[in-house]
Order: C-alpha cells, then sequence, then structure tokens
C-alpha cells in the first residue's frame, strides 16, 4: 500500500526527512524538501526506517533538475536534486543539531557563523577516488550502498580536466592490464599536469612494470605512487604537484601534494577553510603549536603571521610535503621560514610532553591549531588545559567527533565561542566546521 507523505528536510545521511501518521520519522532517498511523494513504509522492526520511494507526486521548491546523466544510481552524489541554498541550509542545521546532542551545546552558547559556500558547486574536485572495471576499461564509482560499478561517461564534481584525465586513464590501466584495485586521480591546474595512486594487491615486478607502461600511455600523468598493504610504497616518475593555495592567484603562494597523501579535494573552498582558521585563531605575534599538520594546509599561511610555529605530524611522506614547502617559501617570499620547526611523532602525545616541560628552555604557547582526522582527537581536552594555551581552534570534517571533542574541553574549562560552517563538498551531506576555543 502506498502513503503519501511531505518531505520537511535533508538528513546528514544524504535522505529527505518526513513524519509518517504514526509518528514515526522516515528516510527517503532522493528527495528534496517541499517535495510530495508517494512511498511503500519500511517494516517497523526494520533498523533506519528508510521508505522506498515510488512517485514524486508534487515536487518541493527546492528541487532541481539533475544536470549528470548517472544521478540516482551513483553514489558519488547525494544532493544533486537539491537547490544549492537549500543543501547549504541544511548542513548549517545539521551542525548546529550535532553540537546541541552530541556536545550539549545549545543554540546561542557560541556565534554561529553563516556558512561559506563553495566557490564552485560543480566541478569543483580536483582529486577523486575511482575502482577500476578492467572488463568495461573504465574508471568507476559504486552504485549507492553496493559495490555494483556505475560505468561512468561524466561525472559534474569532477574539475573538467580531470574528467578527462579520468576517461584516458581508465583507458589505459585495462588495456596494460594494471591489477589495480583502488585508483586516486588528482590534477593540478597550476602545473597542468595530473598524478596517480595506485592501490595493488602486491607491487610485484610485473605490476610495477604494467603501472609504469600506463604512465607512458598517459602523457599528462607524469607520475604515481603504488602501494599495498604491508609494504613499502613505489614511486614512479614525479607524483608531486603544486597547487595555488588561492585558486588563480599563484602569488599567493604554491603547495605540494601527493595523490596518496590526505589533501582537501576542493581548492576554492579550502581557501576559505585556511582563511576562516586563521580569522578567528588569530596568531599574529603569537608562538603557536598546530597539531596534526599533515602536507602542510595551515603550516606555511600560519608562519606568514605567527612569531612562531611547532608543528607536530607524525612521520610519512605528508611531513615529508609540509617540510618541503616550508624549505623554498612556498608562500611566495622565495625563503624559508625561520619560525618555524616540525615533530614527527604522535600529536597529542607531543602536546602532553611540551605541557610537562619545565625551566628556562620550557616551550610556551599563546595558540593551537589542529585539523584531526576523521576520528578526531579523543584526549584534547586534557592535553589544552596542561599546555595552558589561551585560545585554540578546530578544524573538524567530522560533526560528531567536533562535538565530542568540544565537550571534553568545555569540561575543563575552555568556552565555545564561535563555530563556522564550510561547505567542502557540495552535492553531498558533508560539512567542514572551524571551531574556535577560549578558556573560561
Amino acid at each position: 500500500m502506498l502513503t503519501e507523505l511531505e518531505i520537511l528536510g535533508l538528513a546528514p545521511g544524504g535522505d529527505g526527512v518526513a513524519r509518517a501518521l504514526d509518528g514515526r520519522t522516515l528516510f527517503v532517498p532522493f528527495t528534496a524538501p517541499g517535495d510530495r511523494v508517494l512511498v511503500e513504509l519500511p517494516r517497523e522492526e526494520e533498523g533506519r526506517p528508510r521508505a522506498r520511494l515510488v512517485e514524486i507526486a508534487r515536487p518541493g521548491a527546492t528541487r532541481v533538475r539533475p544536470p549528470c546523466g548517472h544521478f540516482g544510481p551513483c553514489g558519488g552524489c547525494e544532493w544533486l536534486h537539491v537547490a544549492y541554498e537549500a543543501q547549504l541550509e541544511a548542513k548549517a542545521r545539521a551542525l548546529d543539531e550535532t553540537l546541541r546532542r552530541i556536545g550539549k551545546l545549545e543554540p546561542g552558547a557560541y556565534e554561529a557563523r553563516p556558512i561559506l559556500a563553495s566557490p564552485a558547486a560543480l566541478r569543483y574536485r580536483s582529486r577523486a577516488k575511482f575502482h577500476l572495471d578492467a572488463r568495461a576499461g573504465r574508471l568507476v564509482f559504486f552504485r549507492r550502498r553496493s559495490h555494483e560499478p556505475v560505468l561512468l561517461r561524466e561525472c559534474h564534481l569532477l574539475e573538467p580536466e580531470l574528467d578527462a584525465l579520468r576517461e584516458a586513464a581508465g583507458a589505459a590501466l585495462a588495456r596494460e592490464r594494471v591489477p589495480a584495485r583502488e585508483v586516486t586521480l588528482e590534477w593540478s591546474g597550476h602545473a597542468r599536469r595530473g598524478a596517480a595512486h595506485l592501490v595493488l594487491a602486491s607491487i610485484t615486478a610485473s605490476a610495477r612494470s604494467r603501472a609504469e607502461a600506463f604512465l607512458a600511455a598517459v602523457p599528462e600523468i607524469q607520475g604515481a605512487v603504488l602501494s599495498a598493504s604491508g609494504e613499502s610504497a613505489a614511486v614512479l616518475g614525479d607524483p608531486v604537484l603544486l597547487h595555488e593555495r588561492t585558486p588563480g592567484d599563484p602569488a599567493g603562494g604554491l603547495q605540494r601534494s601527493r595523490p596518496d597523501v590526505f589533501q582537501q579535494a576542493d581548492r576554492g573552498a579550502n581557501a576559505l577553510l585556511v582563511a576562516a582558521a586563521m580569522d578567528l585563531l588569530r596568531p599574529e605575534g603569537e608562538d603557536v603549536l598546530e597539531l596534526f599538520c599533515g602536507a602542510g594546509n595551515f603550516t606555511a599561511p600560519l608562519a606568514a603571521r605567527a612569531r612562531t610555529v611547532s608543528a607536530v605530524e607524525a612521520q610519512g611522506p605528508a611531513l615529508d610535503l609540509a617540510r618541503r614547502d616550508a624549505g623554498d617559501g612556498a608562500m611566495g617570499t622565495g625563503a624559508p621560514f625561520s619560525n618555524l620547526r616540525f615533530f614527527a611523532g604522535d600529536a597529542l602525545a607531543l602536546a602532553r610532553a611540551f605541557a610537562r616541560e619545565s625551566g628556562p628552555g620550557a616551550r610556551r604557547f599563546g595558540a593551537v591549531l589542529l585539523d584531526p582526522p576523521r576520528e578526531g582527537a579523543r584526549g584534547l581536552g586534557p592535553a589544552l588545559r596542561d599546555l595552558g594555551v589561551p585560545r585554540a581552534v578546530y578544524v573538524s570534517c567530522d560533526p560528531a567527533t567536533l562535538a565530542r571533542d568540544l565537550r571534553a574541553c568545555v569540561d575543563v574549562g575552555y568556552r565555545i565561542t564561535a563555530v563556522q560552517p564550510v561547505d567542502m563538498f557540495p552535492q553531498t551531506h558533508h560539512v567542514e566546521a572551524v571551531a574556535l576555543l577560549e578558556r573560561g
């Protein structure tokens, strides 16, 4: 039996949200706020109550026509059918609700800044991860909630040059019989070339030889990193790319990237993210501790403003990239930063070690900036308390772990004074956030 529902909003997982007559909250894929829809209701014993969409009886005002013919089955996009302004509203609302529900941070207790929109709602990704369908000779995304391939002919999330590279790389990988399980491609508009990360079962001599043939077949890709579980990575050619920190402004500095090392895929939105973090932190004249510095997304901008910067990251290729950026004046100065020092190790363990230092040589910091991975920074609150820093900025890609960690900081005496959402991934439910913490 079919039931008619009205879609009230968008859920963090990407589905539309409706309320059934019996009061249950239902999730309906591929719907937009304001839609009137006919659905098949789920059985009551099912876990997440996801109804099956049968028909859009009356489109809502926020529904738009998806520009991509793959939308629906393809798992790359969730909200390509939703007007961009409505996406931004949903993300800001979801962030606030997560901070309230998990972090016990009530609305009005902090400055909730308006969400910063990505400069481009489509064609914004400079890197993406694919799977290789060797039989079809194509790089594919999987269908939503499955491992069934979608044979891509276009992707409206990718920069046009990256989309063209995807087409050429898939055919070449299949033709050279490269046994890649996953393929990450990255494109630099500044360097006008790309790089690849190929995940293999094992880096055998045969696999390496086939990967070299692949590079020869696609001259736009001048380097690749081969990796396999339990083995050291192999580097072919030159996979290190240079990106403009602010797209369209090479004088604003360049940043290195490698496709096997985390880097934000939306360069335009990333420039907004960095600027928001600097605005909240106010590092001018301060001794700054940067935790989880990664490949140096914030490191050079911090060093250009702060008195000193102590940047911490686990040993590996990300730290190598950050060090190289800092050593050659990547912000456009032409000279290395003399006020910057790197530390290799666990970020919070080193923060606690700095807090234990005493005597004339003890390091003391006026501010902390951290950008941890998705799992967050459990134990951050006591570490900040012991360091005694007056303020910190936390950059997060996961509202749930951000809310958990902010609560821990509040519990040891910090106030959350401002939260700035940034839309790094249009057409999906994901949202970045920058939070300012100050000692009570």
